[in-house]
């Protein structure tokens, strides 16, 4: 299987070119990729959040945003969520049905992290996950996903960043 291959920017977004994944990921790799976050929100006012896979390097058996990934060379982060919801969670959405919230710059994982919202009413047992990526998902309202969210079971981000998405999210 050929490796992913990332675009680079530096960290005001400038392209710089393209990059093999395990680069990108390197210890002090001096330039940025794009990568997708996306929260999905019910009418209910409900959460979903995901359980990773054990199998993950990162995080392994912690729960998360519902869906992420890294933005292919020559794709859109809007393309890569569309990708990432039908890949990961099966749930079929299309550009228009995610809203862009902010970018987040993750200095310690090189990223430009492009953070989206979905909403969908998809229930849980039409999900389809995506066994290498996710061990479960589940529907959570927003009290229990504040708790979950800033508990040890949550993958960790910063203090400030789980700030935002509790108040955006609300």
């Amino acid at each position: 299987m050929m490796e992913e291959m990332l675009d680079v920017f530096d960290i005001d977004g400038n392209h710089l070119g393209v990059k093999p994944r395990s680069f990108c990921h390197s210890e002090n790799p001096q330039v940025y990729h794009k990568a997708v976050w996306i929260w999905i929100k019910n009418d209910n006012g409900q959460l979903l959040v995901q359980k990773r896979a054990l199998t993950k390097k990162k995080s392994p058996g912690k729960w998360d945003m519902p869906s992420a990934g890294h933005v292919d060379a020559g794709e859109t982060p809007l393309n890569t969520c569309v990708r990432e919801t039908k890949e990961e969670l099966g749930i079929n959405a299309s550009e228009n049905d995610f809203i862009f919230l902010k970018q987040i710059i993750n200095k310690k994982g090189w990223e430009l992290a492009q953070v989206y919202l979905l909403k969908t009413n998809v229930n849980e047992n039409e999900i389809k996950i995506q066994s290498e990526e996710v061990a479960e998902v589940k529907w959570l309202n927003y009290t229990d996903f504040v708790k979950l969210l800033y508990s040890e079971d949550f993958c960790a981000h910063s203090k400030e960043y789980k700030d935002w998405v509790s108040k955006i999210l609300k």
